[in-house]
């Protein structure tokens, strides 16, 4: 039995906002209106947006948010659209804010990143480490410091980040990495480009003046580099990325805990459903191969995107399963609909369920897909009655599992239905079989978590940058 708590605490940052909505906008659905298309904003503590509010940076006109944008972005629920609107907005400043310290503390990395040059050319001299430990261990601290800020309300990250957060964890455990660097990390075209796009586009945005000179600001702003990490430092919420603990494990970006699947996360044969994982798995094996070498040969200190073929594969299969699992529940919701098996308090109370595991699976996966978040709005709020909704919904959901088995198995353009049913009419006439199998896909998102920990699935989908948010498209 896992520990349920300790998983919901983890993603609790994740938690959303939902409400009915009848005049936001409307999909055509099998010749009916659904309303709602999405309906969902994040939500972050008080106490977070005031920290994130209270950093000084570059910009001479900064986005502040307050106390009441503080208070929507902290309320779970919306109670009415102006309310929802009210919220987005909070979260598009959130996200402006976010986007601002990000832009200063790059121009604090470029910073960096020519005095790191300069100490690893002289580490590799034989200067000894212990001089520069401190200086070094501050540095990835900082960075640490900044991925967690965002990580926490799945603000975007950015590969530069990573890219740099990186390269200051290696050279923090120089003495053990030694052996393996010949060149210079931080003489990496991918970093300095990304660093230097990323400032340009900031200056554009116009949160960093115009012809900035890195160097300057910093040397002649040093209160924003100091009020930056003297806030976060005595935050409470930064105090867990403290203390020596690692926000991420090297091996767990690059699938280490996956290299074995001893667990069968990846392709057991899932209940109820008919699904040919042969293919997958066998591409799954020689991908693993290429990431052990790449891990083992400390590639990534020098490339950490030298590849990333491994972590999009499993991405597809992962998101494959949550679909295949999401598809046997709703094909069995539905027959029992349509046969009239059950009583409409049953069936209402299946429903529900059905929408917990659903935001379950978006919490897990930091809402990064938006048909989801589509599906679960359409069916929070279809009405049991709507057949063809719930079949048109279903309709999706499997169309979807079977678009991400096609890729998996290197399909030709040729329709083919990779995900079949194994179900017995005779489990239609009570509740039991339908909870089993939602149970079934809740303990497979418990056990994922749990397998991943202390790092986490979402983590891993921000360092792939595949999170990409952003309230003011839905204003």
């Amino acid at each position: 039995m896992y520990k349920i708590t300790m998983i919901t605490n983890i993603c609790a940052c994740l938690l959303c906002g939902f409400a009915i909505i009848s005049n936001i906008k409307t999909i055509e659905s099998a010749g009916n209106q659904i309303v709602p298309v999405r309906f969902y904003t994040r939500t972050s503590s008080e106490d977070y947006v005031q920290t994130v509010n209270d950093l000084k940076t570059f910009n001479k006109r900064p986005t502040y948010i307050k106390p009441a944008e503080q208070i929507n972005l902290s309320t779970h629920a919306c109670d009415n659209i102006n309310d929802y609107h009210l919220k987005l907005k909070s979260r598009d400043k959130l996200e402006k804010r976010a986007q601002d310290i990000k832009c200063s503390f790059c121009v604090i990395t470029k910073s960096n990143i020519s005095n790191m040059k300069n100490l690893v050319e002289n580490l590799k001299s034989g200067e000894p480490f212990g001089n520069n430990e401190d200086y070094v261990n501050r540095l990835e601290e900082e960075a640490k410091i900044i991925l967690h800020l965002l990580l926490m309300s799945d603000l975007e990250t950015g590969k530069w980040l990573w890219i740099y957060y990186l390269k200051m964890f290696a050279i923090s455990q120089y003495e053990y990495n030694k052996h393996l660097i010949n060149e210079n990390p931080f003489e990496d075209d991918q970093l300095q480009s990304g660093v230097s796009d990323f400032i340009d586009n900031c200056i554009a945005e116009k949160y960093l003046p115009k012809n900035t000179i890195e160097s300057d600001l910093v040397s002649k702003k040093p209160e924003v580099y100091k009020n930056m990490f003297r806030k976060l430092r005595v935050s409470g919420w930064v105090s867990n990325v403290l203390g020596g603990r690692v926000l991420v494990f090297v091996k767990f970006l690059y699938l280490k805990p996956f290299w074995e699947d001893e667990n069968q996360l990846l392709f057991r044969q899932i209940t109820e459903a008919n699904v040919d994982w042969s293919y997958a798995k066998q591409r799954f094996g020689l991908e693993v191969a290429i990431s052990r070498e790449f891990v083992e040969n400390r590639t990534w200190m020098y490339k950490p995107y030298g590849r990333l073929d491994h972590q999009h594969l499993l991405i597809a299969i992962l998101d494959a399963r949550f679909y295949c699992h999401l598809s046997v529940v709703l094909y069995i919701y539905e027959k029992q609909i349509s046969m009239r098996a059950l009583d409409e308090l049953t069936l209402k109370s299946i429903k529900n369920r059905i929408v917990n595991v659903i935001k379950h699976v978006l919490g897990v996966t930091a809402y990064k897909d938006e048909f989801l978040v589509v599906i679960s709005s359409e069916f929070k709020f279809a009405k049991i009655s709507d057949i063809d909704d719930i079949r048109d919904i279903l309709a999706r959901v499997r169309a979807k599992a079977n678009e991400i088995l096609k890729d998996l198995n290197g399909a030709s353009t040729i329709e083919v239905d990779f995900l079949g049913f194994n179900i017995n009419e005779n489990q239609l006439s009570s509740s039991d079989s339908i909870l089993r199998i939602i149970k079934n896909f809740k303990d497979y998102l418990n056990e994922l978590t749990f397998f991943c920990l202390p790092s986490e699935y979402r983590v891993l989908l921000h360092f792939v940058d595949v999170i990409r948010s952003s309230a003011s498209q839905y204003i």
